[in-house]
């Protein structure tokens, strides 16, 4: 069944915005609902009236950026990592924003951005750097073990755009490797132009000099043992430094 609901993070700071923002034109380009919602404990000290007000300023951005755009906005009580998780577990993507301190524990905040892109059952965007970057390629870093889920995502994120795919593949062993799977996703995706570029530097740091001039940098998780799922140097380094959003493929 088709996922028809991206879901983003809200809790009224700069990066959230961004997020938000982000989502929404997104769930706009693909006709499908928006769920905005925010996270917070209930303490003695906690505000009641303020997650209202995040929402409510969260959904304001959201219709300038898509002003079509079907949304719903949601506030629970909880920490943010698990009600996120559980929230995006039937969508098509979870969008958070960059790493900073937010207004609620939990939120934006220590290594929520990192726990939802190796956790998550579905994509994962990440806003950060240039958020409203509108050109540019789409850059796919390839890691042979899953490149038929970079290209697939990196594909279908430049066809809604209407711009080229740049795969990003390094050496192995002195040797230019090929692509697997990149002649299969151009037959699928005749529209999209595709660049490919063999690196021999390290991945991590040439992907984030690509993303100085791109709108998105897609990569996958590693696999680690039977469940579970590592960001690696690369995710890593690119949630840290990226100069425009990162796709987490699933």
């Amino acid at each position: 069944m088709e996922k028809t609901r991206i879901v983003v993070g809200a809790d009224g700071s700069p990066s959230a915005v961004a997020a938000v923002r982000w989502a929404a034109a997104e769930a706009q380009r693909r006709g499908v609902e928006l769920r905005i919602l925010t996270a917070y404990p209930r303490t003695p000290s906690a505000d009641e009236d303020q997650p209202a007000a995040v929402v409510h300023d969260a959904a304001a951005h959201a219709r300038s950026a898509a002003p079509e755009v079907e949304m719903i906005t949601m506030g629970m009580h909880g920490y943010a990592v698990p009600i996120l998780l559980h929230a995006a577990e039937d969508s098509a993507m979870l969008v958070v924003g960059e790493r900073r301190a937010g207004r609620f524990p939990g939120l934006h905040a220590g290594s929520v951005q990192t726990q939802v892109a190796t956790q998550a059952k579905c994509c994962v965007v990440v806003v950060r750097g240039r958020s409203g970057a509108d050109a540019g390629p789409v850059i796919a870093g390839i890691d042979e073990g899953a490149a038929d889920a970079v290209l697939g995502r990196a594909f279908e994120m430049a066809a809604l755009r209407g711009v080229p795919v740049v795969t990003v593949t390094a050496k192995t062993d002195g040797r230019e490797p090929a692509v697997p799977g990149l002649d299969v996703w151009r037959g699928k995706y005749p529209q999209v132009a595709v660049e490919s570029e063999v690196i021999s530097g390290r991945p991590d740091k040439v992907l984030v000099q690509r993303s100085r001039d791109a709108q998105l940098v897609v990569v996958a998780p590693r696999r680690h043992g039977y469940e579970g799922v590592m960001l690696g140097s690369v995710g890593s380094r690119l949630l840290d430094r990226s100069d425009c959003p990162v796709f987490i493929a699933r």
